[in-house]
Formats: structure tokens, sequence, C-alpha cells
């Protein structure tokens, strides 16, 4: 059975800051997901507090992400230990069996892993996860490669969420991307990218059409733990992508 994750902002961005993020707990529970990615950038005076979506989340017994668009190393090289530390604090309240951040800038000659090894041994309750983003450095195969690399040497409990649409923002090769890192992807968000009047959208995924969405899913282990990052609209159609996921894993 899939694991699939539902993203916050893979609904209309604007409905859900109006009707707030807990809004939509019962929809993503019941349509079949195993979790729910609350996101930080779309908190709005709609959602109640922190302690009581986690409760509510619980009682649907959703597994928690919590996305928070930060950079894990700042300009200077060093460790954003200061925004790390907040975020976490946000997600113990939250109940998040996971935290997803960015890479940021990271230099292996500059950046200390010891330090981020030292933080994350006061913070065992969640898992850290790093994610390609869209930006050319954060989203860099070498950057994220050398990241990995130099954290597995030192034993840092980190691991990657692999955004297959992101690299196409980022003007990286997904087939590289996945040859570098594969081994250090725990979680894979599916989006599907396409050239619209010269620009890049995202797009809902499909089915056996060829979409780099589903090489990219099959080149990588069936267990993963999958999100649904893209235009689900209208919501209901949650579910329906949901049971997509269970009837690809049915085909391979």
């Amino acid at each position: 059975m899939q694991k699939v994750i539902v993203p916050l902002n893979a609904f209309n961005r604007i409905e859900v800051l109006e009707k707030g993020q807990t809004s939509f707990i019962k929809l993503i529970a019941e349509s079949g997901a195993y979790g729910i990615e609350i996101r930080r950038e779309l908190f709005s005076n709609q959602d109640p507090s922190l302690d009581n979506m986690k409760q509510e989340m619980g009682q649907h017994q959703l597994f928690t992400v919590y996305s928070a668009p930060i950079e894990l190393w700042k300009e200077d090289y060093q460790l954003n230990e200061q925004e790390l530390t907040t975020i976490f604090q946000e997600g113990v309240k939250l109940g998040a069996n996971w935290i997803k951040v960015s890479l940021g800038h990271f230099d292996k000659s500059q950046s200390s892993v010891s330090t981020l090894h030292s933080f994350l041994k006061q913070h065992r309750e969640i898992q850290l996860f790093v994610e390609n983003d869209q930006t050319p450095y954060g989203g860099n195969v070498n950057n994220l490669k050398s990241f990995f690399e130099s954290a597995t040497a030192q034993n840092v409990p980190v691991k990657m969420t692999f955004d297959a649409g992101n690299w196409y923002y980022s003007k990286q090769d997904v087939d590289e991307a996945l040859t570098q890192l594969s081994q250090y992807v725990h979680y894979l968000h599916l989006k599907q990218v396409e050239q619209e009047n010269g620009e890049l959208v995202t797009v809902p995924l499909q089915k056996n059409i060829g979409h780099s969405w589903e090489r990219v899913m099959n080149s990588l282990p069936n267990a993963l733990v999958k999100a649904l990052e893209f235009p689900i609209e209208p919501k209901e159609r949650t579910k329906e992508y949901i049971q997509m996921m269970t009837e690809s894993e049915a085909l391979l």
C-alpha cells in the first residue's frame, strides 16, 4: 500500500489562507492519505494554535510533515541555527514526525556539518529532511551531493526529499540527480513541470503519457513515502490522485 502525503500547497492558495489549513485535514484523511504536509508559509489567522492542529491531525491518525521555507545554511555558509531552533519548536507543538527545509548555501570547506550533528542530537524527536528547491544553489545536484556525502561521513541523521519537478526550475538534469542522489532519498515530492508560453508551470499528474514524474517514481524504491505537490482542483479530486498512486504501485 502506497504511503501518500498531501501537502497543503496542492490546494488553491487563496482558499487555504481564507479557510485555514486545519479546514482541509478531514478531507485529506477521508481521501485515504497516509499523511499531511503542513506549510509554514500558509499559516493564517484562520488556523488554530499548533497544539490544536496537532490534536485534530491526531484524531485522524495522519502522519505529519512540517515544511518550512528556510535555508539550512545561511549566505555566510554557517548553520541557520536560530531559525532551525524555531522551526523545531513549532514542529514539536504541531506533533510533526518530519521537518523539511531547503539546503541553502552549503560549502564543504566552510560549512560545519558537525554543528548540524550537535543540533540534531538535541532534537531527536523529529527527523530532518533537506529538499532540492528551485534556487540555483539549493537545487544544485553537486551542492546537494556534497552536503549529503559530508553528512553521511559524519553519521548526521538527515535525509533527502527529492522533488521531481524542482530540477527543471533550477536547470538541473533529472536523470543526473537520480544517479547522484538516489541513495539519500527517503521522501518523494511528485510534480510534473511543463513549458507553457515560454514559462515553466507545475501541472497535475497524468499516467502513461511519458511524463517525467513516472520515470522518477519508477527509478526510486516503491516503498518511499510520496507527496502530491501539484494543483489539485477541485480539492475533491484528492482521493482520485491517491488512488492513482495505488494503481501505479500495482503496475510495478
